[in-house]
Parts: structure tokens; sequence; C-alpha cells
């Protein structure tokens, strides 16, 4: 319950940030436990619930990035499972600021 909670949250905040984005530089959907933002060159920024292994994906197939993130309880935030120390709304903001010139805060 506390995992789903927080992936819902987090998914949430990264939806709102784009109510007053226009569709033209990006689209922000969520269904089934997955975000997907929208890009018009087609290209797709996925963050999708794994609560299997209650994890947090994301995945830039167009530039061959996935991470994968575990929920660090006594820190109240996001970290790779690979120990890179990468929060994955860090990542996403400066993302879109270099892919779209978007400045958004999650």
């Amino acid at each position: 319950a506390q995992y789903r909670s927080v992936i819902k949250s987090t998914l949430d905040r990264v939806e709102k940030a784009f109510d007053n984005v226009d569709p033209d530089i990006a689209e922000c959907s969520v269904q089934f436990g997955a975000l997907t933002i929208l890009f018009p060159s087609g290209q797709k920024c996925i963050l999708s619930a794994q609560p299997s292994v209650e994890q947090l994906w994301m995945a830039l197939a167009s530039k061959g990035i996935a991470y994968h993130f575990d929920y660090d309880h006594d820190r109240e935030e996001w970290r790779d499972d690979r120990g890179e120390g990468i929060e994955p709304l860090a990542f996403l903001q400066k993302f879109l600021r270099e892919a779209t010139g978007l400045e958004l805060t999650f």
C-alpha cells in the first residue's frame, strides 16, 4: 500500500506539471500505471510503476536510456538501483530543459 501511494504521488506530480504546457511542445498522459510524455518528433519518455519489484522505471527509447529506481523511505526519494545517484524527477527536469526548453518543477 505504501509503494502504491508513493508511485501515485510521483506520477501525479509529473502529470500536474504539464497542466499548462503547450501540447505542441509535449503532451503528458497517464494510463494503467504508466505516464507517457509524447513529443512532436514522436519521441516518448515513459515512467512506469513496477509493483512486483516496487520500482519506478523510466525509459527514453529514442536515446537508449532506461533506469530503474528504488524508493528510499528514510530519505523520501527515488534513487537509481545502480548506485549512480540519479533521481528520476531531477533527471526528467534536465532532459525536458535540454530537449524542449521547458522549465518544469515537480
